[in-house]
């Protein structure tokens, strides 16, 4: 059904989980793999964001290669900007012709924020996406998630 699925990653051991899933998905439907971070708006010379735009570049590889490797995939594109992280991730999945993306609910680790694996909130650019994306949004919520299972 899905044939390229964007994942949206914060770097966050929440978004380990998140990209588990997301992994999960891409090789059931033979699809190809979009990963996308943004840095945000960054106030930097030209120089100093490109540097940093290599740095997120470099840190996405280290978090995830190897897992895909591991499972012998290898069909994915790793994508990072600054900018407004919801525009800029619209755009990449207009461009790219995205099926779907696959987000959590927020940046942070819900237990760590003092919520239950019920909570009835998302993060901000969770709940913008969600309006904004030019394709399903998918949202991975905490109950899915090892250790934070209900029942």
């Amino acid at each position: 059904m899905y044939k390229k699925i964007l994942f949206g990653t914060c770097l966050t051991a929440y978004c380990d989980h998140i990209f588990n899933f997301t992994l999960n998905l891409v090789i059931e439907n033979n699809a190809r793999l979009w990963i996308y971070h943004g840095l945000g708006q960054l106030d930097l010379s030209e120089g100093e964001t490109i540097e940093k735009i290599k740095d997120g570049e470099t840190r996405m590889v280290e978090a995830y290669a190897e897992r895909m490797k591991n499972r012998k995939f290898s069909d994915y594109m790793i994508n990072v900007s600054n900018g407004d992280k919801v525009s800029e991730m619209s755009k990449l999945a207009k461009n790219a012709g995205i099926d779907a993306i696959v987000i959590g609910t927020s940046t942070e680790t819900p237990l760590d924020v003092g919520e239950g694996s019920v909570s009835n909130s998302l993060g901000p650019t969770a709940a913008e996406i969600i309006l904004k994306a030019p394709c399903p949004v998918i949202v991975v919520p905490p109950s899915l998630l090892p250790g934070l299972a209900i029942g």
